[in-house]
């Protein structure tokens, strides 16, 4: 369609919205307007883990469930392309089409919500200011033979906190010879044939979880050129430059931050009792890439304020505000905020499946080419998309709930309203170099003019 065809139409949807006359007829619509240099399956995966004493549980939680993950970025047919004929390539197109989480090439480290030396002398220990666990084997790569393995390894051996794991009861190993996988009971015998004789006993983390400032640590040690916002009397970064988590940035892939916790955010950059997370965001829109923040956190309720869960190990319910910061960081910044536990029907505190946020945040990894986030909340019935010049229509939804992650849709875009995102389906997924331009009226009426 051709931009004079593109006015008379936006004209067209403008005269039906009742707008004056009297009135610049386009002031009333956004733009916008995104060039898909090239497709990017890059994603590097940080999760900040808070090891204090009241996380054995949900760390073994976390473990037992992590398939759930990487089930939405593999299929039976594996990872990996083969492109040796026409046959083949056309395969793949249509694979791709249908199931793009093949293709995500990830990486997957892990640090602590510990954001200082816990009182040793200056030195800082992995997991500790935003270093990776594991040392020489801190960065767990999509092609590494065995990455549940390779992650589980770093989650239970070297960065979850087990106070005196039972001994006995469901789970006892009689032999090392066969190890399985972990389960709700991570007792010692399991701990001991999966990580060595006492290769799990860890420190426990701080109590005082700076969950932001970890992420933003580990983001300046992983980073070739980190910027000023890294040195400063705020952190430990300048002083021990030395220790830098090597291997796991890569130039144009995308940033996940995946906070696991069963507390409050106290990151040192946000004064006092505030919630907005904005030296954050800020800070990490310095590394010159797309930052994602996911949080598996404590329960409450948005629209009351009212938290019912804490952190599950006695160390009670953490104030609102501090739950706040990691809820907006979560939803500003293109992520998304799960419960990590959740009230039952008698008033207790229970964990919640951890199944549900890990397979949220691979559907979260496949969409992250084909969701574009528009700058202001639209009035849907006026969105009109075009790549390269041509319309793009409205797709129909197939299985799922409209506007959650198990949507899907046939072919052409869609609404999102949690990620505020159109979404391409089917032959109307961007190709590369494509121009994708996505006009609206926004509800709260901000005036921007069209570019014609």
């Amino acid at each position: 369609m051709s931009r004079s065809s593109k006015t008379a139409a936006l004209a067209t949807l403008v005269a039906v919205a009742g707008l004056s006359a009297g009135c610049n007829r386009y002031m009333l619509f956004n733009q916008a307007g995104y060039e898909q240099a090239a497709f990017n399956d890059e994603a590097d995966i940080l999760f900040v883990i808070d090891n204090s004493g009241s996380m054995s549980e949900e760390t073994a939680a976390l473990a037992s469930n992590f398939g759930s993950f990487l089930e939405v970025l593999t299929s039976e047919a594996g990872a990996a392309q083969v492109t040796e004929t026409l046959t083949d390539a056309v395969n793949n197109y249509i694979t791709y089409t249908q199931d793009r989480g093949r293709f995500i090439d990830y990486r997957l480290a892990i640090t602590t919500a510990t954001a200082g030396d816990e009182g040793n002398d200056g030195i800082i220990l992995p997991g500790e200011s935003g270093r990776f666990v594991g040392e020489d084997r801190a960065v767990v790569s999509k092609d590494d033979a065995d990455v549940e393995g390779s992650f589980l390894q770093l989650l239970l051996c070297d960065t979850g906190y087990w106070d005196n794991p039972p001994i006995g009861g469901t789970g006892v190993l009689e032999s090392c010879d066969s190890v399985p996988p972990p389960g709700e009971d991570i007792t010692r015998e399991f701990l001991d044939c999966y990580c060595g004789a006492d290769g799990w006993d860890n420190p426990a983390g701080t109590g005082q979880e700076e969950h932001l400032e970890a992420a933003l640590m580990a983001m300046c040690r992983a980073s070739d050129d980190p910027p000023d916002v890294c040195y400063g009397v705020e952190n430990v970064f300048a002083d021990t430059e030395e220790y830098t988590n090597d291997g796991f940035l890569r130039d144009g892939a995308t940033a996940i931050v995946v906070i696991v916790t069963d507390e409050g955010d106290l990151s040192r950059r946000i004064p006092g009792a505030e919630t907005d997370p904005a030296p954050y965001l800020t800070a990490l829109g310095q590394f010159d890439r797309t930052v994602k923040i996911v949080t598996i956190g404590p329960h409450f309720e948005p629209e009351t304020g009212n938290v019912e869960c804490g952190g599950t190990g006695g160390s009670g319910t953490p104030p609102l505000y501090t739950i706040q910061r990691l809820y907006e960081a979560s939803n500003v910044s293109g992520g998304f905020y799960s419960f990590i536990n959740e009230p039952d029907v008698g008033g207790d505190c229970t964990n919640t499946d951890f199944s549900v946020p890990l397979r949220e945040l691979g559907a979260l990894l496949v969409n992250l080419d084909t969701a574009f986030q528009l700058q202001s909340i639209p009035d849907v019935s006026t969105i009109q998309v075009w790549i390269d010049g041509e319309e793009v229509p409205a797709a129909d939804l197939v299985s799922g709930e409209a506007g959650t992650l198990d949507a899907v849709y046939d072919s052409g875009w869609s609404y999102d309203p949690s990620q505020n995102s159109v979404s391409f389906w089917g032959k109307w997924i961007p190709d590369f170099n494509a121009d994708v331009e996505i006009f609206y009226r926004p509800l709260d009426g901000q005036p921007r003019d069209l570019p014609f």
